[in-house]
């Protein structure tokens, strides 16, 4: 496992141990979908400069 990886899940943890530790109740279904929501893939869209050319078609203009 890499160290991002170990400092992302420590930093999901700790909270759950502090809140644990202080009487806030945390049911296991809550758990399973925190879990769950951290190993899910993340899709990054990115927007590029307005300074980049793309050949884009265009569009067909409707005239009326």
């Amino acid at each position: 496992m890499s160290i991002k990886h170990r400092l992302r899940t420590l930093l999901i943890c700790l909270p759950l141990l502090f809140g644990s530790l202080g009487g806030m109740p945390m049911r296991p279904e809550e758990i399973e979908e925190l879990m769950h929501a951290m190993n899910e893939q993340k899709i990054v869209v990115t927007v590029e400069d307005e300074g980049d050319n793309y050949n884009l078609p265009k569009l067909p203009s409707l005239d009326f």
